[in-house]
């Protein structure tokens, strides 16, 4: 494969306009709106990912050296999964959910309608350059958007990839993608999206932020943390070694939810450092330099940055070597680190292959310590104490919270995926991209008959009307005048007749300080008794009748 064409892309603000002009006309016209588009163009990307098989690997590889095995498992596989359980959910998803009420309005019609957002912009990242810009589309399409893709510039041989093949197989009057730098990515948020989702760092994230805020745009943010990983005392250590060591060295460290460091019992410190460093060996041999499932860090930048927190404190007890002309950098432990060593102290993720491991002794005061820290997109905890489970859920907000493994959460498409504060906002992956790309619309529809029933809230308030009505419906109607009708025409006088009285109850709570007794009350849960209470309240009211 050569080296990316270059092409003709949208460079001023004056195209980026036309371009979502474009789109928002097309999306007004309604084309994506209707469950057998969207259907077919979820089918269209399902197709992509078939036809780039043979030519994305390759490119990857180019850009960072990954084993195929963790291509296809990790971006092609996880897509096709993806769009796999959306085409089987998304009929229901897009169903209007009918609302429970109290008894009050228990004879109107209260639903949520799912509709789409408009059009909207998603950012993909480097990483993962096929997951992290299609598993965002994949909702949007869901959800019967229009879209503008942007993949990471960081990746230009899998970036070129993606482009064609997604030119070649989506429809271009609902989604477009483009190629350019961060230059490019400010001028596209310039425009008045209607979402903007994005996947990257902390940093860029916030700026993503302010620029959609100025416009008053919702945001999707994906960003990541220093996520801690804890070692109980009671752990199996020999199989938390082996799984955080595969999570930790995945694509080279470079993952938004990898382990970040370890903080393991002090008691059982040794242990893990030796089952640690059997499993670097395990996986990747004596010298990983030379092992085909050990990826390249992705640009010289992001080398000099590892580099720089490799070099930045703490005891190198396992690799620690570096070969800048192919980015290389070893799967590397670090001892005798502290919350106070340099690369701890940014809220940063380390984003390579470097494994600070800690000790901790009291776990109340590691958890207060890691309590006071920025809140991560996971919290990794490795035990058999289901106390101590329970005290990290309730203790410890993080994104997510996994237990007894790493990484493999974000691969369940009915799990929600997501940051909170420093890590991101918003959730994605299943339903929750749907919901991502939705508005849900709340509609409530009232009869427009029966006026004689809303009599009671008009002005003027001091009437005798209320009293009178009151009277009628609860003390002078019983259910044995209901007892003669047919059984249709005597569940009907039911249904509606406590229908009145839960309602003329309702806008008389404020008046007759009935709150205590109808509040949150359902039409089932409004029993005689209940209404026999209301009676003796309205017998001694002071209202006048006259």
């Amino acid at each position: 494969m050569g080296a990316p064409e270059d092409e003709k892309e949208p460079e001023t603000l004056e195209d980026m306009e036309n371009i979502v002009s474009e789109l928002r006309e097309v999306y007004y016209s309604g084309k994506t709106r209707s469950l057998q588009y969207r259907l077919s163009q979820l089918k269209q990307l399902a197709s992509m990912l078939k036809a780039l098989r043979d030519d994305y690997p390759a490119a990857v590889n180019k850009d960072m050296k990954k084993p195929e095995e963790e291509i296809f498992f990790t971006d092609i596989r996880f897509v096709d999964h993806e769009i796999g359980h959306t085409v089987r959910h998304l009929e229901e998803w897009m169903s209007p959910t009918k609302i429970k009420t109290d008894a009050a309005y228990a004879a109107d019609d209260i639903h949520l309608y799912p509709e789409p957002r408009g059009v909207v912009m998603i950012f993909g990242a480097w990483n993962y350059p096929l997951q992290l810009t299609m598993i965002p589309l994949i909702g949007a399409i869901a959800a019967g958007c229009c879209a503008v893709i942007k993949p990471s510039e960081l990746v230009p041989y899998s970036t070129s990839v993606i482009v064609k093949y997604f030119r070649e197989f989506m429809d271009s009057d609902c989604f477009r993608i483009l190629q350019g730098g961060p230059d490019i990515a400010m001028k596209l948020m310039e425009q008045r999206w209607d979402h903007v989702f994005f996947t990257g760092s902390t940093e860029v994230g916030k700026k993503v932020a302010a620029k959609a805020a100025g416009n008053l745009i919702s945001t999707t943010l994906e960003l990541g943390g220093k996520s801690p990983t804890i070692v109980d005392d009671t752990a199996n250590v020999d199989v938390a070694a082996r799984r955080i060591c595969w999570g930790k060295f995945l694509n080279s460290g470079q993952v938004c939810i990898a382990p970040d460091y370890v903080v393991v019992h002090k008691s059982r410190k040794q242990e893990f450092i030796t089952s640690i460093k059997k499993y670097i060996r395990e996986f990747y041999g004596d010298d990983p330099s030379k092992s085909p499932d050990y990826a390249r860090i992705v640009n010289s930048r992001n080398f000099d940055r590892v580099k720089k927190l490799l070099e930045s404190g703490g005891k190198v007890i396992f690799g620690g070597k570096t070969d800048e002309e192919s980015r290389y950098i070893s799967p590397t432990l670090l001892d005798e680190v502290s919350f106070q060593s340099e690369i701890m102290e940014s809220q940063n993720e380390i984003f390579g292959p470097i494994m600070p491991i800690l000790e901790y002794e009291d776990f109340s005061t590691l958890l207060d310590t890691l309590r006071r820290r920025e809140k991560p997109l996971v919290t990794y905890f490795f035990t058999t104490n289901k106390q101590n489970i329970e005290l990290v859920r309730r203790e410890l907000s993080s994104g997510t919270l996994s237990v007894n493994d790493t990484i493999q959460f974000v691969c369940i498409p009915q799990l929600p995926f997501g940051g909170v504060g420093f890590s991101g906002q918003g959730r994605y992956h299943g339903k929750a991209s749907f919901e991502a790309f939705s508005n849900y619309k709340s509609v409530h529809s009232k009869n427009a008959g029966m006026e004689f029933s809303n009599d009671i809230r008009y002005p003027p308030y001091k009437n005798s009307k209320i009293k009178t009505m009151l009277y009628k419906l609860v003390l002078y109607s019983s259910d044995d005048e209901l007892s003669g009708l047919s059984g249709l025409k005597r569940t009907l006088g039911t249904a509606l007749k406590y229908s009145l009285i839960a309602t003329a109850v309702g806008l008389l709570s404020y008046k007759l300080n009935l709150h205590s007794l109808i509040a949150g009350s359902s039409i089932e849960e409004f029993s005689l008794g209940s209404i026999q209470k209301v009676k003796d309240m309205i017998s001694n009211c002071t209202i006048n009748t006259n």
